[in-house]
């Protein structure tokens, strides 16, 4: 467990941990020489654990108190679960403790003990007067049960009393979560003589040990635009100050690394972890809670775990947010950061250097468009009251499917199909990267078989559609794998038939009789005399056939999928169609793209109707138009 100080300078949070620990975490010579903390500095205190019966340490983060090291002492709390403020008993509450105190209730700590020194300074009631004010300040900032205690650190007084406490604390605390991949934010890295280059930081979850790898992602690279991690191997471990072989959340950890990495390489903020991301985060969504009063668009500065940027912040909902209300925004930033969904970050005015409030990411992805629609803000609206994976994961999956990869580097977990199948109330099936629900499959597969229904009413002298124009029609932003996969059970089930290529219902079938067989074979022999395609009209005097009668009968041939009609009463068999289609095919792969001129050239025919099947195609949806030129999208169909 870690335990992170607070206070105004000057009130005794290093001589206090000196006390508890027996280390002065002031490590730099200048802090040394100056007596003031400048740099996050570390101690362990060693104890006996009444629930293991085993030797355990707990561990502290000395924090600034300067204002002007602010942005150090965020680096330190914004790591840690718990905290300690500290408020010297000849002084009481000053500007950085107030400051402080709100930033640890902003991170919404798990425990905050208030510590009052320098009782050897102050009489007895000025203490219980110092406490009955704590005691009513705390209340009002919603700390319902503060536990404060008096010490000095000169005397010892009080002293063994706050051990006991912490020591309680410590074995009460709340298990993390065992299945989420490792995280740690580095705040210092130095070379080791004989070892190499060491990094430390607080591990935020998971588990870790001796010779893992681990994913370095660098604050400077995503700068960049750069998602790309390096792999780092741990060649020695440090948990809680001693030398170990495992390490897991809510430690102070040091580790050896080796890799193509050097300390020049590492800055503050970077991170070591275990699920990298596949994407650079430049925007997200959050549950904002209002410190101060917020505008749209306001400038802020965002601080998460040991490193912070600046960015804008969008209100989704209204123009201003009061202090002290919540409200759903978006947070673009300035510089990426690597986040995981549940992270908290704290939102100052980088002006008027104040606490303007907190925001906890419920979107890593949110999209461009829509994000004020009432179905979005409905959708964020519930999101944000859930914070355990499970629930998350089996929400998102109510509302549409998800990629397993997505959310694996979203919620750091690395085993979400397990995760997912937790659902009680909907089956889970996997296609591909992508989980849906039973409800999901079942709803999708009735939209394909009622787009087909409406396109057999509005076509009705084409058999059917293809199956890259049928997924644009019924599943556009849906995962082709999904598509695809539902598809395929459509057409072993027969509620779809596959003819020639062409996708229709069951139900959309015909059959012709004997004499428009015996028609179709004169047809058929007619159409083959020439490479263009025929008119209705022409096409009836040639065969010697009454032209109303062909044209119905042309009607049920393209219904059946023997011919097409290009245009209106112009028609082309399936096998010329194929044999264009080849051609084409062909021309693209070896060209990227396919002109006009050029069609006119594989085709041989007249400007006029080459546009015709030209666009055509593009209908069908084999090609599609860019500009002057196609180019192909769906290549699978009218293959011979």
């Amino acid at each position: 467990m870690i335990i992170a100080t607070a206070g105004h300078v000057d009130h005794g949070k290093t001589h206090l941990l000196q006390a508890l620990t027996g280390t002065n975490a002031d490590r730099l010579p200048e802090e040394q020489k100056r007596g003031l903390t400048i740099d996050l500095g570390y101690a362990f205190m060693p104890y006996l654990s009444a629930t293991t019966q085993q030797q355990e340490t707990l561990g502290f983060i000395d924090v600034p108190g300067h204002e002007k090291f602010l942005s150090n002492m965020l680096a330190g709390v914004g790591t840690a679960h718990h905290a300690m403020l500290i408020v010297a008993g000849d002084e009481g509450m000053m500007a950085q403790s107030y400051e402080h105190l709100a930033i640890l209730r902003l991170l919404a700590m798990d425990s905050l003990t208030v510590v009052i020194t320098k009782s050897d300074l102050t009489t007895v009631e000025q203490q219980q007067q110092l406490e009955g004010q704590l005691t009513q300040l705390l209340f009002q900032q919603g700390f319902t049960e503060p536990q404060i205690f008096h010490c000095s650190s000169f005397t010892g007084d009080g002293i063994d009393v706050l051990k006991a406490h912490l020591i309680a604390l410590t074995d009460n605390e709340k298990q993390q979560q065992n299945d989420l991949g490792f995280r740690l934010a580095i705040d210092r890295a130095f070379h080791v003589k004989g070892a190499g280059l060491v990094v430390t930081g607080t591990a935020l979850s998971g588990n870790i040990a001796v010779g893992d790898s681990l994913q370095f992602v660098s604050h400077h690279k995503l700068k960049q635009g750069q998602a790309q991690t390096k792999t780092v191997r741990i060649k020695g471990l440090h948990a809680q100050g001693k030398t170990a072989q495992t390490a897991t959340a809510n430690q102070r950890v040091a580790m050896n690394i080796v890799g193509d990495i050097d300390k020049q390489d590492l800055n503050r903020g970077d991170w070591l972890i275990e699920i990298a991301p596949n994407t650079v985060i430049n925007r997200v969504t959050v549950a904002l809670t209002a410190n101060t009063d917020i505008k749209h668009w306001q400038t802020v500065q965002v601080f998460h775990a040991a490193t912070h940027t600046t960015g804008r912040i969008a209100l989704l909902e209204a123009d201003e947010v009061q202090t002290g209300n919540s409200a759903l925004a978006e947070i673009t930033f300035d510089s990426p950061l690597c986040l995981a969904e549940q992270d908290r970050l704290l939102l100052r005015d980088p002006a008027l250097k104040t606490n303007i409030g907190s925001g906890v990411v419920i979107d890593l992805l949110p999209p461009n468009r829509g994000k004020r629609k009432p179905e979005r803000l409905a959708y964020l609206t519930q999101r944000a009251t859930l914070n355990v994976t499970k629930e998350i994961i089996a929400f998102k999956l109510a509302n549409k499917p998800q990629s397993i990869s997505e959310l694996t580097w979203q919620h750091q977990c690395s085993n979400i199909e397990q995760v997912a199948c937790h659902q009680v109330d909907n089956e889970i099936s996997q296609y591909g990267d992508f989980l849906c629900t039973s409800d999901y499959q079942t709803q999708l597969q009735q939209l394909i078989i009622e787009k087909l229904a409406q396109y057999h009413l509005q076509e009705n002298d084409h058999i059917g559609l293809g199956k890259d124009r049928l997924y644009r029609m019924a599943a556009l932003n849906q995962p082709t794998a999904i598509f695809n996969a539902l598809l395929t059970q459509l057409l072993a089930q027969q509620l779809i038939i596959n003819t020639r290529g062409w996708l229709h219902l069951a139900s959309h079938q015909l059959q012709l009789t004997e004499q428009e067989q015996n028609h179709w074979i004169h047809v058929a022999q007619m159409m083959q005399t020439s490479q263009e395609p025929w008119w209705v009209r022409d096409l009836a005097n040639a065969c010697d056939i009454d032209e109303d009668e062909l044209r119905t009968l042309s009607y049920k041939l393209a219904q059946l999928g023997y011919i097409s009609a290009i245009v209106k009463d112009r028609y082309v068999t399936h096998e010329y169609l194929i044999h264009i289609a080849n051609a084409v095919r062909k021309h693209i792969e070896q060209n990227q793209k396919l002109e006009t001129a050029d069609f006119r050239n594989l085709s041989q025919l007249g400007r006029k109707v080459a546009v015709q099947i030209l666009e055509y195609l593009d209908k069908i949806g084999f090609t599609k138009r860019k500009f002057n030129y196609r180019e192909l999208r769906d290549e699978d169909l009218l293959k011979g």
